[in-house]
């Protein structure tokens, strides 16, 4: 494929591969609480660095008139949905509580709403196509995995609720959700059959984590999803 500003292209894309695997060696990086803040600094830049560098790709292909989306007739039938090149998650440090630890994570979309001419040049560049993820609606934000006291990953992820209830009492609280998640783990953890103990032990340690954040910046309850606590 020859256009003017191929050049510049394969700069920025050789440019937004290289910020990808700096962004999955910070995966576990954050874990260390002494350097936690410098990482999600830049965290954060690398994935405003990504968005920079699509649009560059973008306006290149624009004062071209290079137009491989209209100019294709079998890409995948997307016109409906929104893509990103992915999304890489970072892990803080675990919160212990009762027999077990809780793992904070933030998972965060990679440039988000990609434009389709960008989306259809990646399908054009062989290997670059696995960086293409359709974008799912309430998948992003900050959750919890379970961890047992050996720091195992279990099959259960942890939330919260958009709205906070209300007990008989007239206190507001925050309600904590659990839901199986699909990447790899070590044990199921069967949050359905923890005790009263358990349960409140789990919900303190989320609710004592989430006052740094919005409950809106946590990932949404998937519709399986099932009261923690308070039930």
């Amino acid at each position: 494929m020859d256009f003017v500003g191929q050049d510049k292209v394969r700069e920025c894309i050789c440019s937004i591969v290289s910020k990808r695997e700096r962004l999955r060696e910070l995966r576990f990086a954050g874990r260390e609480v002494s350097t936690r803040e410098n990482l999600e600094e830049e965290f954060s830049g690398l994935l405003r660095e990504i968005d920079d560098l699509v649009g560059e790709v973008q306006s290149t292909m624009e004062q071209d008139n290079l137009d491989l989306w209209a100019g294709q007739k079998n890409f995948p039938a997307v016109h409906d949905d929104s893509w990103s090149l992915g999304a890489e998650e970072m892990c803080g440090p675990l919160i212990p509580f009762l027999r077990g630890n809780l793992e904070p994570v933030q998972r965060v979309a990679v440039a988000p709403d990609l434009p389709k001419n960008v989306f259809a040049l990646f399908l054009t560049i062989p290997g670059l196509k696995e960086f293409l993820k359709r974008e799912i609606h309430g998948h992003w934000g900050y959750h919890y995995h379970y961890l047992d006291a050996k720091e195992r990953r279990s099959d259960t992820l942890l939330t919260f609720n958009r709205q906070l209830k209300i007990l008989p009492s007239g206190q507001q609280v925050k309600v904590v959700t659990w839901e199986r998640h699909s990447e790899k783990s070590h044990f199921a953890a069967h949050a359905a059959t923890w005790g009263a103990k358990k349960r409140k032990s789990v919900h303190d340690a989320c609710v004592g984590d989430s006052v740094k954040r919005n409950l809106n910046d946590f990932k949404k309850p998937a519709k399986e999803a099932e009261a923690l606590w308070p039930v």
